[in-house]
């Protein structure tokens, strides 16, 4: 319906596979814009401009649907010329000139040449439709393997293949000697001239006269592209009509052409729009321009500049004087490596030829095409100047690189090398497109990136050593202060009450203090990554240090109770009535009494060391002040006795036994000292130690925990669809490649 509103006609040739396909159009009112397939695949399309009055149809005819049906397929061109010449004496051809049109309406020209044409499209073979099975019956016997591997892969990973190059390789093995495609890529102002000098030198007949080709190829006024075939003169494309703004196809009678078995395009090349830096990524791009060049449609209106994509097996960059080399020393180095993509640069030199493969073929054409025209002239006087000439302008080094890349297959039937290497390079380049699709999606799925995550770490181990040094430090500052000396053994007489408060001075002011403070500053920095939450932080803060001794019996629960009745998304709860307000200081009191947690306290960070101090405080003080008491009492009643044993020897003996008496009053006092100090300086070692190993293990725990947020925290889960997509899309690759390397070996062993 919107083409017959805007009274448009169209033709879709797809270049790669040679196959019609439906295509969505998207014209403006003057403009021609270019038609992309539904299968994905890349095409060539012609679009004409909008006529006054509307074009006839031209319906198909019963033989023309019988044509459609059959296994041969023919060419849309030609099906609608045979459908046209049943119906109407004189309908108007698209794409063809004045001439042409008044050439057609003669009834003997149904039988001519073009109908020949038709009949030679339609017998190449058969193609397989897009849900077959098995591989079509030109598919040599050795390649059927591979055939059917590279159509899965099509239908598995068509993300991650190059549909065109793809399509261009599956033509390339649906026969046994195949057409290698080279395209001509003119860099720079002068390349595209130079591109068609060189390939007028390469297939031209030096002992016949100047062909007509030749001036058409030299033309200059006509700036589309072209494509060399073998052919006659006189015979009609069949694909391309004459007057293509995309392509201009001439089918000339080489003789090298048809020897080599290739079709040559030359087209432009502007790599300005590429990144030409050295890296693999911007490599594989410009890569990919090559050898699927980007024909241009200079009629384009509008401004608008459309183009089409034609795949290649091989592509030789042409460029001309310091300019073009210039432009050549742009390009990554590796890009240009002899396997797909080699260069030539035409300079008026003489010299020594390039040694054979190298990548950069310099060449001089000007010393070549005087000598040519001379040897026309009088190819007896002339034949060993030509020849001379032709090997010092080096222009022998490209006819030997197009005669390997297209060298005849094996009697095994074995790939050509550009279509090896050609099904090489494109499941590279498929291999490493899901390798960086997969890296590109995990890394998309993590909402910090991972130099944030890097910083963090980094972070992390610079606290654990500051905490560490700090243990170290200040803690042995805290217990060579006078608070401690203070529970010294001698000291216990008359200072007994005051163990509980050293003791507890000791742990509030020298026990992982600024070790504490920096952790709120890291967790800071963590919640503003957004790696985790306050709950994340503060979750499973007394995981490890035994917090059911510390909230035990009716305190936890009233405890969990206000951690839930204060959550932030708890809802606030009504009083109900006074004595619910009078009750919850008594019940925050009794709870700070028996565990010694304040449970106002709640900070936005790990609480594992505050909880862990308070548990020392509340555990190991209280223990170390009863093991205070215990002992001084036990020395006291030592004491006592022995005084008093010497008291009732000293009366029992009417005042004799004054020494006896003095001495085992002695004797207890030294005994019950000496194991008072021996006990006591035990216990405050046990207690050095305990809160060193206690601050030990609270730093290794907080500092695992924030390792893990920073971690795996921020990261969103991968979809399943897309992990078993990656998966199916390597297993297919991975059996292209073991199928090219089988086929591969059996042309060697046919050899």
């Amino acid at each position: 319906m919107r083409q017959k509103e805007l009274g448009l006609k169209e033709c879709i040739w797809d270049a790669s596979a040679a196959k019609p396909v439906q295509a969505t159009e998207a014209i403006t009112g003057s403009g021609v814009s270019v038609m992309s397939g539904q299968d994905g695949s890349s095409g060539l399309t012609f679009l004409t401009r909008p006529h006054h009055s509307m074009p006839p149809r031209i319906p198909l005819t019963t033989r023309s649907v019988r044509i459609i049906h059959k296994d041969s397929y023919v060419c849309p061109s030609c099906l609608l010329k045979d459908a046209g010449r049943a119906e109407q004496p004189t309908p108007i051809r698209r794409f063809t000139s004045e001439r042409r049109v008044r050439d057609r309406t003669r009834p003997d020209r149904n039988e001519g040449p073009k109908a020949r044409v038709t009949h030679r499209y339609a017998s190449n073979g058969a193609l397989a439709s897009s849900t077959a099975v098995n591989a079509p019956s030109t598919v040599p016997f050795e390649l059927r393997d591979l055939h059917q591997h590279l159509q899965l892969l099509q239908d598995k990973a068509s993300v991650y293949v190059d549909l065109s190059r793809l399509q261009l390789a599956l033509r390339s093995l649906e026969s046994e000697d195949p057409i290698i495609r080279i395209a001509f890529l003119g860099l720079g102002s002068n390349g595209v001239q130079s591109a068609r000098r060189l390939a007028r030198l390469l297939l031209s007949d030096e002992l016949g006269e100047e062909a007509a080709w030749e001036q058409e190829l030299l033309d200059p006024r006509d700036g589309r592209s072209v494509l060399l075939r073998y052919g006659g003169e006189s015979e009609e494309s069949g694909v391309q009509p004459a007057n293509s703004p995309l392509v201009k196809e001439m089918r000339i009678p080489s003789a090298r052409l048809k020897g080599w078995n290739v079709e040559i395009l030359i087209t432009g090349f502007n790599a300005s729009g590429y990144n030409t830096s050295d890296s693999a990524e911007s490599t594989t791009e410009l890569e990919e321009s090559i050898l699927v060049p980007p024909i241009t449609m200079p009629n384009s209106n509008g401004g608008r500049v459309g183009f089409v994509r034609y795949p290649v097996h091989k592509a030789l960059i042409v460029s001309e004087g310091v300019t073009g080399a210039v432009e050549l020393g742009k390009l990554p180095a590796a890009l240009a490596d002899d396997r797909l993509i080699s260069a030539a640069l035409n300079l008026p030199l003489r010299g020594k030829a390039s040694e054979d493969g190298t990548s950069l073929k310099a060449i001089s054409i000007d010393i070549v095409e005087p000598a040519l025209q001379a040897l026309r002239k009088d190819y007896r006087a002339n034949g060993a100047i030509y020849s001379s000439q032709w090997q010092q302008s080096n222009v022998a080094s490209v006819a030997s690189w197009l005669s390997k890349a297209s060298r005849p297959s094996s009697e095994g039937h074995s790939l050509k090398p550009a279509v090896e290497a050609l099904l090489n390079s494109e499941l590279a380049r498929s291999t490493n497109l899901v390798s960086t699709t997969e890296a590109k999606a995990r890394s998309s799925s993590d909402a910090v990136p991972e130099s944030k995550r890097t910083t963090l770490q980094s972070a992390i181990s610079s606290w654990s050593e500051e905490a560490h040094r700090d243990l170290q430090l200040n803690l042995n500052n805290a217990l060579t202060s006078p608070a401690w000396r203070r529970t010294s053994w001698w000291r216990l007489f008359w200072r007994i009450d005051e163990v509980s408060m050293s003791a507890s001075d000791v742990l509030r002011r020298g026990w992982l203090v600024d070790a504490e403070q920096s952790l709120a500053f890291i967790s800071g920095r963590i919640l503003e990554a957004g790696l985790a939450s306050e709950e994340d932080l503060k979750k499973d803060s007394v995981s490890n240090i035994e917090d059911a001794k510390l909230l035990p019996g009716v305190s936890r629960e009233e405890f969990d109770e206000y951690k839930a009745a204060n959550a932030p998304s708890a809802a606030p709860q009504k009083i109900e009535s006074l004595a619910n307000l009078t009750e919850f200081p008594v019940k925050v009191a009794r709870m700070k009494e028996e565990s010694g947690l304040d449970v106002f306290f709640d900070p936005p960070w790990p609480q594992t060391i505050h909880l862990a101090r308070e548990q020392m405080l509340h555990q190991l003080v209280p223990s170390m002040h009863l093991k205070a008491q215990a002992l001084l009492l036990t020395s006291l009643s030592t004491i006592g006795g022995s005084a008093a044993l010497a008291g009732w020897l000293w009366v029992a003996s009417g005042g004799v036994a004054f020494y006896e008496a003095g001495a085992i009053a002695a004797l207890g006092l030294v005994w019950a000292l000496r194991r008072l100090q021996t006990k006591w300086s035990l216990e405050r070692q046990k207690f050095s130690e305990t809160a060193r190993e206690d601050a030990r293990g609270v730093l290794a725990e907080v500092e695992g925990k924030l390792r893990r947020l920073v971690t795996e925290g921020g990261r969103v889960a991968i979809r399943t669809e897309d992990e078993k997509e990656w998966i199916e899309a390597r297993q297919a690759i991975g059996a292209c490649q073991e199928a090219l390397k089988e086929a591969a070996s059996h042309g060697s062993d046919g050899k």
